[in-house]
């Protein structure tokens, strides 16, 4: 086979979701990005390497969208491919957060071949690794497994190539299984405008819990019934609605979900999550646990493979080839958060790479790109709770409003929520 017959190997179409995030970039960017921070000595051509070769093994990352056939978008493999490496001297940057604003800032263009792009902060013995990836071809927890092959590859490890994955309507297809029992996500009352884009409205902010306090957030949420996933989130719906300005409405918030589980899947580069949104009411200080078993049963629901193919049933006619209006409805009417969390999990990864070290671990950043939206990105790693901050309109004080609502939340009794002793 020779090279222009290679680079024209069809890989497979599009699914609903991949081609609504790579039909509405245009309107509303789809992309983000997962940071990692790394102790040890290494060179700028060690990480040229180790990027080039972890590339090799996840199909979507050496793949251009195009127009196949049958008129389908269709993923083709590119021989053509490189990942674009931008490299600054780590003492020379005025901060980690600016320099995520700048990668996050920057969408995608039509005509970029690359759909993964990396940011190399620089020093000898210290790095931060940037890493932003098109919607289309990954989602935050694979996009963190790859940053764990780079570093692998770092350690001198041979990885092996990864199979091309399906997409997430060919993995929960409501043709070929039940369909599961969802509460109906929550849909505006009217259509909620995009925000205005800009680098100097863009606030980025980074926020570590204590190993003390991600302790406590375990064991408590844990007598209660609930998750650590389900008091973070409850958190900041608290935070926002005892915000100063605050409508006093329900908060919407959508949390993504990982369809891996249900097939015991690799964490090869894919978009393969969903994200349903519901609205809570937290007027009430005392509720914060009964809020946070709420959303825990709301998402409970999927568990279980029939729940994500209810919610595959539900959204596919917004999100496949049914035009722009429809995505944009999705969007603003039946997305459009308030607070988004993307939890990646406990992340099980050894802080240890050979003579590096993962010291920290930060994102996803993502936005629907909706008016007041505020992204929290979590990441658990070395018994960490990480919290990443992304809003073109942030709510002041956000991270550290819901650390205090999460330290009171696990050290009072419900009875004394809120409240100091005296």
């Amino acid at each position: 086979m020779d090279i222009k017959s290679q680079t024209e190997l069809t890989f497979r179409a599009l699914g609903a979701l991949e081609s609504y995030a790579w039909q509405i970039d245009t309107t509303s960017p789809k992309h983000f990005t997962v940071t990692a921070e790394i102790s040890g000595m290494t060179t700028i051509a060690d990480w040229q390497a180790a990027l080039k070769k972890a590339q090799l093994r996840h199909p979507l990352i050496n793949a251009r969208v195009d127009t196949g056939h049958d008129g389908r978008l269709h993923f083709f493999h590119d021989l053509l491919v490189e990942i674009p490496l931008r490299v600054a001297r780590l003492d020379k940057i005025v901060s980690v957060e600016d320099e995520i604003r700048r990668e996050f800032s920057a969408p995608f263009g039509v005509g970029d071949i690359a759909l993964l792009k990396a940011a190399l902060l620089y020093s000898k013995e210290r790095c931060v690794l940037i890493i932003t990836a098109h919607h289309a071809i990954a989602d935050g927890r694979s996009l963190s497994y790859f940053i764990h092959d780079v570093l692998e590859v770092l350690a001198g490890k041979e990885l092996a190539d990864l199979a091309l994955l399906p997409s997430v309507e060919e993995l929960c297809s409501p043709a070929e299984g039940p369909i599961g029992d969802i509460r109906k996500p929550a849909v505006t009352a009217s259509p909620v405008p995009y925000t205005e884009r800009s680098l100097s409205r863009l606030k980025i902010l980074r926020h570590q819990l204590s190993p003390e306090l991600s302790g406590k957030i375990r064991q408590r949420s844990k007598q209660e019934n609930t998750t650590v996933h389900g008091a973070l989130a409850a958190a900041f719906v608290f935070a926002l609605y005892h915000s100063s300005g605050w409508s006093g409405r329900p908060v919407r918030l959508t949390t993504p979900i990982d369809a891996r589980k249900y097939s015991a899947l690799d964490f090869g580069l894919s978009f393969l999550a969903l994200f349903p949104t519901y609205a809570y009411e937290a007027s009430n200080p005392e509720s914060f646990w009964d809020i946070s078993r709420a959303i825990t049963d709301d998402l409970n629901a999927y568990r279980t493979k029939p729940g994500m193919t209810a919610l595959v049933d539900m959204l596919e006619p917004f999100m496949n080839d049914h035009g722009l209006p429809n995505m944009m409805r999705f969007d603003r009417e039946i997305c459009a958060p308030d607070i988004l969390i993307s939890n990646l999990g406990v992340l099980p990864f050894s802080d240890c790479f050979g003579h590096l070290t993962l010291d920290a671990l930060w994102g996803p950043n993502v936005l629907i790109g909706t008016e007041g939206e505020q992204t929290i990105g979590v990441a658990t790693i070395n018994n960490t709770i990480n919290l990443l901050h992304t809003s073109y309109q942030s709510t002041p004080d956000f991270l550290v409003n819901a650390e205090r609502i999460l330290m009171l939340a696990t050290e009072y009794s419900k009875e004394s929520f809120f409240k100091k002793p005296h």
